[in-house]
C-alpha cells in the first residue's frame, strides 16, 4: 500500500467513525427529548455517580433524561477526544516485512 492510500483510508475511517458517534449521540438526545414531549414521566429509577470529590445524583428522574444526560455524555466525550491518529504508524504498519 502505498503512504498516501494509508494517510486517505485512516482520515476517512477516523471521520465516519467520530461522524457515527456524534450522530448515535445526538440521536439518543432527540429520543430523550421525544419522551419528553410525549409526556412519559414515570420514575425510571436512580443513578449515582462519584468522581474523587464530587458525586452526581438523579433521583426519580424521568426515563427522557437518562437518554439525554447519555447522549450528551457521547457527543462531549466524542468532542474532548477529537480526531487523534497516528499517521506514522499507520504508515509503518503498511509496509511489508523485510525479508
Amino acid at each position: 500500500m502505498s503512504t498516501e492510500l494509508v494517510i486517505i483510508s485512516m482520515t476517512i475511517s477516523m471521520t465516519i467513525y467520530k461522524l457515527s458517534c456524534l450522530a448515535i449521540g445526538s440521536l439518543f438526545c432527540f429520543l430523550g427529548y421525544r419522551l419528553f414531549k410525549v409526556g412519559v414521566w414515570g420514575d425510571a429509577g436512580n443513578v449515582e455517580a462519584k468522581f474523587d470529590d464530587t458525586a452526581i445524583v438523579l433521583k426519580a428522574a424521568a426515563p427522557g433524561t437518562f437518554f439525554v444526560v447519555l447522549g450528551a455524555l457521547i457527543v462531549v466525550t466524542t468532542l474532548w477526544q477529537g480526531l487523534d491518529y497516528d499517521l506514522q504508524r499507520a504508515v509503518d504498519m503498511a509496509k511489508p516485512p523485510l525479508p
